[in-house]
């Protein structure tokens, strides 16, 4: 059985590939660049990621419509939510720093991650979480969603290595003392929230 996965990144493929080969469960991999994708980035702007989750789904799923396309289609969107900043950054995690660095080019790529510990400096509660909204859209335009989530806090300063996602390196998983991109255990990573989600619609999908 084959599925589109709403990605062109590899990293992300392979990633999703892996979990199935873990689960072993007979599923291929397409990613949007498999399946002649040629419209651009989707414009994702819904209040919530299970909205912006959805929005990638029915764009993707009219595209296979108007070309033929029968599979499967997994579309996914996570964000890092702060307590004590009434959930920011949320579904602007992947944008949160942005107008800081449109000001100033010459401002560090994780400039997200000092603009959040900034932002937290005053604050008593660092509790987080990590959600992730995982939409399946079958063919025939029937869909359901399944949600993932890791509880945490964000550390007072940089602890792990800086890179992608990079408020890897300051939210400390629960249950642990380590930031969240220095974290190597595979027991603890597959019971993670995107993980997670993305098992609970492949075990659907493959029922």
């Amino acid at each position: 059985m084959k599925i589109i996965f709403g990605t062109t990144n590899k990293r992300k493929i392979e990633d999703l590939q892996n979990i199935i080969n873990s689960l072993k469960l007979n599923i291929e991999v397409l990613g949007m660049n498999d399946i002649g994708w040629d419209r651009g980035e989707i414009e994702e702007n819904g209040n919530t990621i299970e909205e912006n989750s959805l929005i990638k789904a029915n764009a993707i799923y009219s595209f296979c419509k108007e070309n033929g396309i029968q599979y499967p289609i997994i579309t996914d969107d996570a964000g890092l939510f702060c307590e004590a900043l009434d959930g920011k950054p949320g579904i602007y995690t992947a944008r949160y720093a942005d107008d800081e660095l449109k000001e100033k080019p010459e401002l560090p790529k994780h400039q997200c991650v000092i603009k959040l510990l900034r932002d937290l400096k005053d604050k008593s509660n660092k509790s987080a979480y990590y959600k992730c909204a995982v939409t399946c859209m079958m063919s025939n335009g029937n869909y359901f969603q399944e949600i993932g989530k890791s509880n945490g806090k964000i550390a007072d300063t940089i602890m792990g290595q800086l890179k992608k996602p990079y408020f890897y390196s300051v939210f400390i998983l629960d249950g642990t003392d380590k930031a969240f991109s220095d974290i190597s255990d595979e027991k603890i990573l597959n019971n993670t929230y995107r993980y997670n989600a993305l098992k609970a619609v492949l075990t659907k999908i493959n029922l």
